[in-house]
């Protein structure tokens, strides 16, 4: 049955009767069902507009915001073309009468995406306008578009019990084994910022492991970044740290490129991969850490970018015994658990995604299309990572992708303890804003924050920065 195909929402039943005139039950007495009706006649003489930040993209319609329970992850809505004709109509000057309601629009209504005219919510144009969640910060100023629940709760946190055990669509990893036939036992991408000092904190110092530490030297770098990381080079005895720098012209253009597609500035860690895949791939090193607090997994969920089902170990036992099975067929080595991972993630980038290349759908993922569109525009500065990406799908010399939740290794991860216990340990250097918490290492920050803000308000891009 399809999404919005209920038989339970239906209009035929009033077709063919004048519900202007009372109607009688077989007992001559008025129907118990007239105030209904007159209801429901009153309710079609009323104009109906799309609810705001609701817009028609080519077979869907999107929502530029977050909606409440229970239609948090049900943010884009493919629709029939004769309901999208339907839909184009309701200008603000047809009756819900003249748009000769469907099914799908019934169901539209129900779940308040189709309203009456008066019902229109218009955008929070200042701070002191915004509705705020009564349990956090989230509001609806910040992120146009949040829905509260009768309870004034955000979507964030009603379901909040409910997310505590998605905690990564990766492998959860606290410690490596030895690596015995190679050089590293595992690598992180090191940015001199808070989370990746951590991590090499906790591996190099606790867990005595040897790290490569792969930092790519942007152009953005904050200088407590810049200082953190030489400090660590002198303190921490078993890690190798390895630099790159990309040609000043050629980041120009994919950056540029990337905010006329995206309309923010962000796609650092995509970058990285670029830079340092080959090189993880001939040193042939077992374990690529990522290390992220609850908040930004759950953002993968909000920002619809993963369903619910990703999160599942089993679920992804499932689909790595699918994956092995064909690549034992064709001759291949099959992969440990992190390796698909790990390989559909450079394979996307560098070829694009698999699916959704239109841009639509629930899971099209605009900001990784973005990414690689981008990417794309210089052939010549991927090549070798399109090579590396090639030969390692063949040889399965391929780092295991691995998710380390900071809050299990550091007691709830509290950042005023962790920036103590880093200055401590490592030399690490706090930013000139003591307060922050995120991105301790890049300069532009704010600039990300607000060309993300922009691009939401502007319903230029569906996803949101998340709070933390």
């Amino acid at each position: 049955m399809n999404f919005y195909g209920s038989p339970l929402l239906r209009y035929g039943e009033m077709r063919n009767i004048d519900i202007r005139k009372p109607q009688r039950n077989g007992k001559g007495r008025e129907g118990k069902g007239e105030s209904t009706m007159s209801k429901a006649y009153s309710e079609k003489e009323k104009i109906f507009v799309l609810q705001n930040r609701w817009e028609i993209k080519n077979r869907h319609i999107v929502y530029y915001g977050i909606r409440k329970a229970p239609y948090t992850f049900e943010n884009s809505l493919r629709l029939p073309e004769r309901t999208l004709k339907k839909l184009r109509l309701a200008d603000g000057s047809r009756t819900l009468a003249e748009l000769k309601p469907d099914l799908y629009i019934k169901k539209l209504i129900k779940e308040g995406i189709l309203v009456p005219k008066e019902n229109y919510r218009p955008d929070k144009t200042t701070y002191e306008e915004a509705s705020f969640c009564k349990n956090c910060t989230a509001n609806d100023y910040m992120i146009p578009g949040l829905e509260t629940d009768e309870n004034g709760l955000c979507p964030m946190c009603v379901q909040k019990e409910k997310l505590k055990k998605l905690k990564a669509v990766l492998p959860e990893i606290t410690t490596v084994p030895d690596n015995r036939k190679g050089e590293y036992d595992l690598a992180l991408f090191y940015t001199g910022g808070k989370d990746s000092s951590f991590l090499l904190y906790y591996f190099a110092v606790v867990l005595k492991k040897r790290v490569l530490c792969l930092t790519w030297e942007i152009e953005y770098m904050s200088e407590n970044a810049r200082q953190s990381i030489e400090n660590a080079k002198k303190i921490v005895k078993n890690a190798v740290f390895l630099m790159e720098k990309v040609d000043k012209e050629v980041m120009k253009r994919i950056y540029t490129e990337h905010y006329r597609l995206a309309g923010n500035t962000c796609m650092c860690p995509s970058i990285a991969y670029v830079l340092f895949y080959p090189i993880l791939t001939e040193k042939n090193i077992p374990y690529l850490v990522l290390g992220n607090e609850p908040s930004q997994m759950q953002n993968l969920l909000f920002n619809n970018i993963s369903p619910k089902i990703a999160f599942r170990p089993t679920i992804r036992a499932i689909g790595r015994f699918l994956w092995n099975s064909g690549r034992i067929l064709t001759f291949k080595k099959p992969l440990a658990a992190g390796q698909e991972q790990a390989y559909l993630t450079v394979r996307t980038l560098a070829k694009g995604t698999f699916f959704g290349k239109s841009g639509e759908g629930k899971y099209h993922n605009e900001q990784v299309r973005n990414i690689c569109k981008a990417l794309a525009s210089e052939k010549e500065f991927t090549e070798n990572f399109r090579k590396a990406v090639k030969k390692s799908y063949r040889n399965g010399h391929i780092p295991r992708l691995a998710h380390v939740d900071l809050s299990a290794i550091s007691d709830g991860y509290k950042w005023g303890d962790v920036k103590t216990l880093l200055k401590e340990k490592i030399g690490w250097i706090d930013c000139v804003e003591a307060e922050k918490g995120l991105h301790t290492s890049c300069n532009i920050e704010k600039c990300k924050e607000y060309t993300q803000f922009q691009s939401l308000e502007q319903r230029k891009a569906d996803l949101f920065p998340f709070p933390p």
